[in-house]
């Protein structure tokens, strides 16, 4: 199995998986100025909500905040597969939206924002791998704001991990079988650090 660590990319990404699905990691995906806006307008304007989400029998909150944009979104409670309304892509987020599309080939009409808004928020190893994301769904996903480790591991050969820091202004892109053989997580941290927005850009089909 090929996990690179090389993270010098050009225009076309650096490959970073290659079996079972593939990972393709962009640096620095906007210019500076369009990254901070980006952030600064969500941080203050997204409709952010704790949804509370079934597990081991239990109802807990996400340990984080999420929003949904586009032409509609799904709750969480619901394991991702009702479709709900979502906020309207803001300007910025439809310019981001169409030059990931251009740069992946992947066409996508929803995002779920996600604010980290410390270390001890955080998501646990799962896959993107609801029915309403189709077979072998591709995932964009944009960081913007602090640095924070992404776990990917086989469900299979679980020896076969990726550790990568996801920077301020970085692209990466899951697509391929990979949500089939492969598990994804932001675990928890005891260092400081500030707050950090994840889009997860999807393609949501409607029933």
């Amino acid at each position: 199995m090929h996990l690179s660590t090389d993270l010098f990319a050009d225009d076309s990404g650096t490959q970073l998986v290659d079996v079972d699905g593939r990972v393709i990691y962009w640096a620095s995906f906007l210019c500076a100025e369009e990254a901070e806006r980006l952030f600064n307008g969500l941080l203050s304007e997204a409709k952010w909500q704790q949804e509370a989400i079934q597990m081991y029998g239990n109802v807990v909150n996400q340990p984080r905040l999420t929003a949904w944009y586009g032409e509609y979104g799904a709750n969480a409670a619901d394991g991702y597969q009702r479709l709900v309304t979502a906020q309207a892509f803001t300007p910025e987020l439809l310019a981001l939206k169409n030059k990931i599309e251009k740069i992946t080939g992947h066409y996508f009409n929803s995002v779920l924002a996600n604010f980290y808004r410390s270390g001890q928020d955080s998501v646990a190893y799962h896959a993107d791998d609801e029915a309403i994301l189709g077979v072998n769904p591709a995932i964009a996903s944009y960081s913007i704001g602090a640095s924070r480790r992404f776990l990917l591991k086989h469900k299979q050969q679980q020896r076969e991990t990726l550790k990568i820091s996801l920077q301020h202004n970085s692209l990466l892109l899951m697509d391929g079988c990979l949500q089939h053989h492969w598990l994804h997580s932001i675990s928890k941290t005891k260092r400081p650090v500030e707050a950090r927005i994840n889009l997860t850009f999807r393609f949501l089909y409607k029933k």
